[in-house]
Order: structure tokens, then sequence, then C-alpha cells
């Protein structure tokens, strides 16, 4: 090892997740308090990365459900100007 060159660190082990088996956080050498706290803060991190990939899949199926209206929309539109074309045409 050289010398100075020692980190702490917290390392968070799963098996519930199909894609992690553990998450390392290295601390900062100025960082002061509890580990409690740093397991806290190392959990707010994680839950803030998972809670943004929710919110995009939820907006994915928002978007899917708009085109389906839209799509919807749009062919009862061209069946509407067909049935007026047949019909004075």
């Amino acid at each position: 090892m050289i010398k100075g060159a020692q980190k702490s660190m917290i390392v968070v082990k799963t098996t519930e997740s199909r894609l992690f088996e553990e998450a390392y956080f290295v601390i900062r050498r100025e960082a002061k308090g509890c580990r409690g706290d740093m397991v806290a803060e190392a959990d707010r991190i994680i839950s803030g990365c998972i809670g943004g990939r929710l919110k995009r899949k939820k907006l994915d199926a928002a978007r899917l459900v708009w085109a389906g209206i839209g799509f919807a929309c749009g062919g009862l539109f061209g069946g509407f100007l067909v049935g007026l074309l047949t019909l004075f045409g």
C-alpha cells in the first residue's frame, strides 16, 4: 500500500438486484459524522437514482397513451373524410 493513500468506504451489498451485487461509497477525508448518517446518505443517493428511473418509466407510459389517443383521433377523422367523399363524390 502506498503511504497516505488509505481511504475509508462503505460497502452496500444486496441480493435483491438483478444488476448489482455491491455498491461502494468512498468517504471524503473531511467528512465528519456517525456511521449511521453516512449510511442514510448512501441510501438517499441510491433512492434518488431509482426514483429518477421510475419517473421516466411513468413519462414513457403517458406518452404511449397520448400517442394512442392521437392515432385513434386521426383514424376517426380520416374515416369521416372518406365517408364524406364517398357520400358527395
